[in-house]
């Protein structure tokens, strides 16, 4: 459900543990000798899954479906930014998470500090139900050490009831008119990259001149912004608080769904989409426990259950079977194959990061 990013301080771990009493398994009994299976019950032992996740991303039905069936016990922490994630997992002592889903952009970060390890998809039966194109993220091209969750872009929403203009651009959000009436993601690369997109730049540029310039349409953004908000910015929509938005896809399909006066753009500049991924924790204490989740959220009703709750883009081939046509035929939940080629995603940019921050920590003041 794809969210700020790039605070300047670790941020304290905080646990939210999912205590719903361990059920027993409904699948077979039969204990496996060989490091594990996707298609039964747990056959380490362990009956417990530390997962860090997107807050409000991961259905409690979901996780509750997944305890009553391998008798596994979730221990959720959550997350705004991916910034606080790896903050989260690097701070976090060895085995305090088994699991991430969270960001492509952040793979090769978490590979490098040897945080993540490589997946073994022979255990992950319902691996097969993704689609080939969502495959090979170039943050991880061999698709070596994540599978895609869902997929997130940055829409611009507009309440038309409120706002009759014809907006077309990222550029039209620059009106005056629109003073204080903006709800933001806050999730500085995407935002950031926006307004390098807007002047013609690549969102992973960091040159000074295109920076310069993406701060320049931030500054004269800034006074149409109303809020910040990462969690849940469709609320400020629905509300009436914000009438314009530049918010997650899965937030505007969540708003459209409520308040049908609310609509997305696709700005000609094109728009940034990426996957958020599943990944397995290095030195995880319930490895075999995370190849069972995965394998669970895969399982097409599973996973169609999920974008029911969270509507972003779900790359489960055999999903988007179980949740028919009006899914299929949604233009914010099915991005179009020409905005796609448009889109663009992030990707690590090193010590570079750097210049990012600074920029952000400038624009929020």
């Amino acid at each position: 459900m794809i969210k700020g990013i790039l605070k300047k301080f670790i941020v304290s771990i905080m646990m939210g543990t999912v205590t719903i009493m361990s059920l027993a398994g409904c699948g077979s009994n039969t204990q496996s000798t060989s490091g594990g299976s996707a298609g039964g019950n747990s056959s380490s032992g362990s009956k417990e899954l530390n997962v860090i996740c997107w807050s409000e991303y991961l259905p409690d039905e979901v996780l509750k479906g997944f305890e009553e069936k391998y008798g596994v016990t979730v221990n959720m922490t959550t997350f705004t930014d991916p910034d606080e994630m790896l903050a989260k997992v690097k701070s976090g002592s060895k085995g305090t998470y088994d699991m991430i889903i969270g960001p492509a952009q952040d793979i090769q970060i978490l590979k490098s500090q040897d945080l993540i390890q490589k997946l073994d998809t022979s255990k992950i039966e319902n691996y097969k139900n993704i689609d080939e194109q969502y495959l090979h993220e170039s943050n991880d091209p061999k698709s070596e050490y994540s599978i895609p969750y869902l997929g997130t872009s940055i829409l611009i929403a507009v309440n038309t009831d409120k706002i009759k203009d014809d907006i077309k651009s990222y550029k039209d959000l620059l009106n005056p008119k629109y003073k204080d009436t903006m709800v933001v993601v806050e999730d500085a690369r995407p935002i950031v990259g926006i307004g390098l997109m807007t002047n013609g730049y690549k969102i992973n540029d960091t040159s000074d001149e295109g920076l310069k310039k993406a701060g320049d349409f931030l500054t004269q953004l800034k006074p149409n912004i109303h809020a910040f908000n990462g969690d849940s910015p469709k609320t400020l929509l629905l509300n009436g608080e914000c009438s314009l938005g530049l918010v997650y896809g899965g937030e505007c399909a969540l708003a459209a769904k409520e308040n049908p006066a609310i609509k997305v753009v696709y700005p000609e500049e094109g728009i940034y989409f990426t996957f958020d991924m599943m990944m397995k924790v290095n030195e995880a204490k319930n490895a075999e426990n995370a190849d069972l989740l995965m394998n669970y959220i895969l399982d097409p009703e599973v996973s169609a259950t999920i974008s029911k709750t969270f509507p972003y883009v779900n790359p489960n081939k055999a999903a988007k079977e179980v949740l028919g046509e009006e899914f299929k035929n949604n233009n914010i939940v099915n991005i179009s194959e020409a905005e796609m080629k448009k889109s663009q995603g992030l990707q690590d940019i090193g010590e570079n990061v750097s210049k990012i921050t600074d920029l952000w920590t400038k624009f929020k003041g």
